[in-house]
């Protein structure tokens, strides 16, 4: 068992009441570092190509080809978001895995004490179990997998790759049978969205994934590109997301991530404390290393290409909310979006921070 599991174990039981504490062990037993800590994260951007073609990717078609960061470059990146305080390394694309240098970047990683050091990825290389292995033996312990469907047909169209979801399945076996933590991101869009109950039950309890990003998509990049087959007012994703969110309740277990990323609080104000990178706090946005070699502030990007709409005023979180997306206020208006009130704000699921 990993270092962390039987601490990792005896604060879960203490924390949560009338938890099954052997389903429990198992679905932390992959797990590398202390699941009590609030996930600060460096992201770092080791190139910008890809082998597959998303129709949902916030990148354009030319930025592709975009020049990446050196090696060095990376490194520095790591150091100073470990001067921060993040102790996960989120390494990232383009397509991750398609660096030269990605064993040497995970080994630096972990070697200047990064807890997780995890691959955001398609998952089409992890395919081939021997390279799997060598990223796990280089320091990866977390492996996002990209899945965006419950079945090939959608998910291989969505990514513009056909035979994409049988490589992926392979490659989550693979991570599984390393004892390696497989995390997943799906991005929401209207071809998806109707089956997110079957996939979030293929995920949670068939592949037994504790770490989640479910993503609304910028509209930016080929998703603006492909926006009249993809777009979807962002309210109608609420209630099939917490359709799929009720097998976690009904099993009783505790949320292992803020797994709802790009959604304002008004549509979630049950699950608060569930949602990511909502808040307009630059103090406490992450660093990401951008394909030329720049660093910024998540938050502070992030504030940049929001606005509120102006019911937002009326709004309990007015003062922590940045609000919405331009580009999706463009495509949809301000129709959506409800002020709330501080009775009305809950925090339904019980996290591990």
């Amino acid at each position: 068992m990993p270092a962390f599991y039987e601490d990792n174990l005896k604060y879960i039981n203490k924390r949560f009441k009338n938890i099954d504490s052997r389903a429990i062990g198992d679905r932390i037993k992959n797990i590398q570092w202390p699941i009590w800590k609030k996930a600060k994260v460096c992201e770092v951007t080791v190139n910008s190509i890809c082998n597959n073609r998303c129709l949902f990717c916030y990148n354009s078609e030319k930025d592709f080809n975009f020049p990446e960061a050196d090696f060095k470059t990376i490194c520095r990146s790591l150091y100073e978001g470990r001067a921060q305080g993040c102790w996960i390394a989120a390494i990232i694309g383009g397509e991750p895995s398609l660096n030269k240098d990605i064993g040497k970047i995970a080994s630096f990683a972990r070697k200047i004490g990064y807890d997780c050091v995890k691959i955001c990825t398609n998952g089409l290389k992890l395919s081939d179990k021997a390279y799997t292995r060598h990223l796990a033996e280089s320091g990866f312990n977390m492996f996002d997998i990209s899945i965006h469907a419950h079945n090939g047909k959608i998910h291989d169209k969505l990514v513009n790759s056909k035979g994409a979801f049988s490589l992926i399945m392979k490659a989550a076996e693979n991570v599984k049978d390393l004892s390696m933590e497989l995390g997943t991101n799906q991005v929401v869009n209207k071809l998806n969205y109707k089956d997110f109950p079957e996939f979030f039950k293929m995920a949670y309890i068939d592949l037994g994934i504790n770490y989640y990003n479910i993503i609304y998509s910028h509209y930016r990049g080929m998703m603006w590109k492909n926006k009249i087959a993809l777009k979807l007012p962002i309210a109608k994703t609420v209630g099939k997301i917490k359709k799929g969110f009720k097998i976690i309740e009904e099993l009783k277990m505790p949320v292992f991530s803020r797994m709802l990323v790009n959604f304002p609080p008004c549509l979630f104000p049950d699950y608060l404390n569930i949602i990511a990178d909502w808040e307009s706090d630059e103090s406490i946005g992450d660093p990401l290393l951008l394909p030329g070699g720049e660093t910024v502030n998540m938050s502070q990007m992030k504030n940049e290409q929001a606005k509120k709409p102006a019911s937002c005023e009326k709004c309990a979180l007015n003062d922590r909310c940045r609000g919405v997306d331009t580009e999706y206020l463009e495509l949809f208006g301000e129709k959506e979006f409800k002020p709330i009130k501080n009775k009305n704000i809950k925090n339904y699921f019980k996290t591990m921070f």
